[in-house]
């Protein structure tokens, strides 16, 4: 595996380029969404050669807030467009893949239109990826109900759909870890890890331990990416200051090693 770090929407984009560097992480995890990483603002170049110059790696990051589901057809378009945007982005850096989010459906669609909306939408981005060079992978949210079964529906009819699994997201208002449901269903769509610690009720992005209580078992959430063969790239997403960012990365280190 090999670990990154995801920029501040609110910082310069070129100093959070060099702060990874700096901290020494293999590949940025590059947000593309405002105020300070915004499609249409952003020098592009300049961003594509700051990665260079400091020989780091980097994958995209879709904006969070595009609303792909929303009931207004318009504005279902005009995320779509956008997100066409960030995958000629994502190309121009040289990112093998683009994380998209899962933002569910109009609760007055049944769940058969809601599964045709991501149909829909996916048929016009995953072509529009690789032709750029980029895979789209879709993102778990932290809502849990029903979610994996929506996965395993929407990936069915998309099979060249890929996976961004955040454990976080998948340990929120849970009985237990989703992480082995989520892997023995999609494994081999599985592109890129999130990782990230919370109390059971939000997702936090809490360093590792930091909740009183509901902590994530890193452990075993490690010896599943270990037991379904994933060996790629996680990003630590864990905000705040630096000293906890480089602490969980040691840590999720630690950890590692023991189970070699």
């Amino acid at each position: 595996m090999i670990f990154g770090m995801m920029n501040n929407p609110r910082t310069p984009l070129l100093s959070e380029i060099a702060r990874a560097a700096r901290l020494g992480f293999d590949f940025l995890d590059l947000t593309i969404e405002a105020p300070a990483a915004a499609p249409e603002s952003t020098d592009w170049g300049a961003v594509h050669a700051a990665l260079l110059d400091h020989n780091l790696r980097v994958v995209a990051h879709a904006a969070p807030y595009l609303p792909i589901a929303n009931p207004s057809p318009w504005v279902r378009q005009a995320a779509l467009d956008e997100l066409r945007r960030t995958l000629d982005i994502a190309g121009q850096l040289g990112a093998p893949f683009c994380t998209t989010h899962f933002v569910g459906w109009p609760p007055y669609l049944t769940e058969a239109l809601g599964y045709e909306v991501y149909r829909q939408a996916y048929t016009l981005l995953l072509p529009h990826g690789s032709s750029q060079g980029v895979q789209v992978t879709l993102e778990n949210s932290p809502d849990n109900r029903h979610q994996l079964k929506y996965f395993r529906e929407i990936f069915s009819r998309l099979p060249d759909l890929k996976l961004t699994f955040d454990i976080g997201h998948g340990n929120i208002q849970t009985a237990r870890s989703m992480t082995r449901e989520y892997l023995f269903a999609l494994a081999d769509r599985l592109c890129h890890v999130h990782l990230s610690d919370n109390d059971g009720t939000h997702d936090g992005h809490l360093p590792f331990g930091a909740p009183r209580q509901g902590s994530i078992d890193l452990k075993h959430e490690l010896q599943m990416l270990r037991q379904f063969r994933f060996d790629g790239t996680l990003t630590l997403e864990i905000f705040g200051e630096e000293r906890w960012l480089l602490a969980s990365r040691d840590r999720l280190q630690e950890e590692l090693s023991l189970l070699a």
